[in-house]
């Protein structure tokens, strides 16, 4: 889902290895790192520079979970942060901002623990004592997610993932340092050039036309021409590039007065990622494309067809050799950036993502109002007999194949 643009994120873009440098200025207090464990170059060059001497948590790149937060929480509390510098890719962003504001009000944990049985979205009541949290300052080292400035967070719970809604969420700093995205491999940029298309075209689909339909159009388009770019040659600028469009996706104009629950793939892939335990994206290669056929062959529950159409001209204007038909097209797309989507899905998968994503997403609730579980299986089946077909196809190797990851060049 989206939300509502009631936040203000200071947003700085640095050329590469600039954040050391450029970090101390906007610190404030006692500082910590937060930071993906595998990182280890990236969080060295921080603490040789303005964040010398400060303290340490290393994560682990994985869905957060309650246990991940306490950790987050104990290394605020304990060292007495007053700001909280994270560093990683979206689950490490989304553990640093969920602590933060946690920390900050400890009726909060106990209302998303009450009320994480009742729906798969969680909007947490308004935060008094802002002035308790932590300033954040998140800098990305993955693109898609835009967690650095979105107000939204995953959480792994007892019951199933949650998404959790606050506008205090969003980072107060937002810092993309192009050195940061060096070392992401070459199939997650465009994984996450994915990630930022779905984001306005789903919504787009499932929401009515509106005065910024231009500025989503065009956004669409630059997407797809840096993915075009991207598939001709690496470099850190077409990376910070991508990096920045990611951020886009939420702070720029391209979804005002958009349906917040409009791009339902989302809540679908969420439960099949959830239910099969692969990543996120990987669980939305394998949906989208079904999903856009169903609207393209009347399934308004789903999405608009129209509005479908419409959107798959505009990026076809940009590149027209893709398939006329969007679900096919789609299909087209991904193979080109060479994203990967399941091997496999199990019929108990498929049961238990339909039963996950209605009882989670659906019924009363606004996110899936209208679907009900057989329509999800439906593409769920459709899902299953796609990935097998490709796992035994003798395909071409895409061409992002034939590309090399920017941090093994010399």
């Amino acid at each position: 889902m989206i939300a509502d643009h009631l936040w203000k994120t200071r947003c700085v873009v640095l050329g590469a290895g600039m954040s050391p440098k450029y970090i101390g200025g906007i610190t404030r207090g006692r500082t910590g790192l937060v930071v993906d464990k595998a990182l280890q170059q990236h969080r060295d060059k921080l603490l040789a520079g303005d964040l010398k001497g400060v303290p340490v948590l290393e994560l682990a790149a994985a869905p957060v979970a309650v246990g991940t937060l306490r950790a987050v929480g104990t290394f605020i509390r304990e060292n007495g942060l007053q700001t909280v510098v994270g560093l990683g890719g979206g689950s490490v962003l989304d553990a640093v901002k969920l602590a933060a504001l946690f920390t900050s009000d400890p009726s909060l944990p106990i209302f998303a623990e009450r009320h994480a049985k009742r729906s798969g979205l969680l909007v947490l009541p308004p935060v008094t004592a802002t002035k308790e949290r932590p300033k954040t300052i998140l800098m990305p080292s993955t693109v898609g997610t835009g967690a650095e400035v979105s107000g939204v967070a995953c959480l792994d719970t007892a019951v199933g993932r949650r998404l959790i809604v606050s506008r205090h969420l969003a980072g107060d700093t937002a810092m993309l340092d192009a050195g940061h995205l060096a070392t992401l491999p070459t199939a997650l940029v465009f994984e996450g050039l994915l990630e930022a298309f779905l984001r306005v075209a789903g919504t787009m689909i499932g929401s009515t036309a509106n005065i910024f339909d231009d500025d989503g159009y065009t956004l669409i388009q630059r997407i797809i021409r840096l993915g075009q770019r991207l598939l001709k040659g690496e470099s850190l600028e077409l990376r910070l590039a991508a990096g920045r469009l990611s951020m886009e996706t939420h702070t720029g104009w391209a979804l005002m007065g958009r349906n917040p629950y409009g791009a339902k793939h989302w809540y679908v892939a969420n439960e099949l990622a959830y239910v099969t335990g692969a990543r996120k994206m990987t669980a939305t290669a394998s949906v989208i494309g079904p999903i856009w056929r169903e609207i393209a062959s009347g399934g308004a529950a789903w999405g608009d067809k129209a509005r479908l159409d419409e959107l798959w001209s505009v990026v076809r204007d940009v590149e027209p050799s893709l398939d006329r038909g969007p679900g096919d097209g789609i299909d087209e797309l991904m193979w080109r950036w060479g994203i990967a989507r399941l091997s496999t899905i199990s019929k108990d998968a498929e049961a238990r993502t339909a039963d996950a994503s209605i009882l989670n997403w659906g019924g009363a609730l606004p996110m899936m109002r209208g679907i009900d579980s057989v329509q999800v299986q439906h593409v769920l089946a459709e899902a299953a007999a796609t990935v097998e077909a490709a796992a035994t196809a003798q395909d071409l190797p895409s061409p992002v194949g034939q590309l090399r990851v920017a941090g093994e060049r010399g």
